[in-house]
């Protein structure tokens, strides 16, 4: 939950929300807001996995597979540009309070 920052470039990632089944109330900001086609929290082990899907705004079935380190906090993982169609690694940091940055609102 939270709002996380990819340091790289500003993207944003706000995880308002997670049912039972692992669906998420999630949004990403790149810098405007954009929605998930899907996106999913699971669980493998103790380890808690994050699963994006982008369709809109040109990014065509881009993907982020996410794993949360605790203690680091953040989610690191893998980009999956599919346009370009490659692969990067890539982390997000949960944002800091006061940093100037606000959560994308629901649209």
């Amino acid at each position: 939950m939270g709002l996380w920052v990819r340091p790289d470039g500003g993207y944003l990632i706000a995880i308002r929300a997670v049912d039972s089944s692992g669906r998420l109330d999630a949004a990403y900001a790149n810098p405007r807001q954009l929605p998930f086609a899907k996106a999913e929290a699971s669980r493998e082990g103790q380890t808690i996995k994050v699963f994006l899907e982008l369709r809109a705004g040109g990014y065509n079935g881009s993907t982020y597979n996410l794993s949360y380190e605790p203690e680091k906090d953040i989610l690191k993982g893998v980009y999956y540009q599919a346009v370009a169609q490659q692969k990067y690694d890539i982390y997000f940091e949960r944002a800091k309070s006061g940093a100037g940055m606000e959560m994308p609102r629901k649209r």
